[in-house]
């Protein structure tokens, strides 16, 4: 399977504060002077190191016939969307509360930034997905090009979403 499109947006603020915390942290138990801060100090940076890992960017494809995205460089977990259960596409702003993944089964929303522009895809059974992306119009644009005849594409900015 070709990857035709694919887009990351880098997870800022977790890249700022967990190794600025971490860092904290590993000197508050180095200087402590107590006999088990190594390994203290090796658990914090090993976590740290995981999280980036696992969470420290969003990747979006189009592959074949599917949207897929995943979080990290695991790949681990990840999702997939057949573009033929797109009905529709519009570029909207994500929430300015948190990024990462949330929202409800019906409504979900995968960022690596606060307020996130990105797109909002309506899916055949009523579900949306809204993935934040550094360049919203080019991703609407590779998707739209594949969903079947009949789904709704929005070209222009949608009102600010919640």
């Amino acid at each position: 399977m070709d990857t035709v499109y694919r887009t990351e947006q880098r997870f800022s603020a977790l890249w700022t504060l967990m190794p600025l915390t971490s860092l904290v942290v590993a000197a508050v138990l180095w200087f402590t002077g107590d006999p088990n801060a190594r390994l203290g100090i090796g658990i914090v940076l090993s976590t740290t190191v995981f999280t980036l890992l696992v969470l420290g960017r969003l990747v979006v494809q189009i592959r074949g016939d599917q949207l897929q995205w995943h979080f990290g460089w695991l790949g681990i977990p990840r999702w997939r969307q057949p573009l033929a259960d797109i009905t529709g596409c519009e570029i909207t702003q994500g929430s300015a509360s948190s990024a990462g993944i949330k929202g409800t089964r019906q409504d979900r929303e995968f960022t690596a930034a606060l307020a996130s522009p990105g797109v909002k895809f309506t899916l055949k059974d009523g579900r949306s997905v809204f993935l934040g992306s550094p360049e919203p119009e080019r991703l609407r644009a590779f998707v739209a090009a594949r969903l079947p005849e009949g789904a709704s594409v929005t070209p222009t900015k949608a009102p600010r979403r919640r």
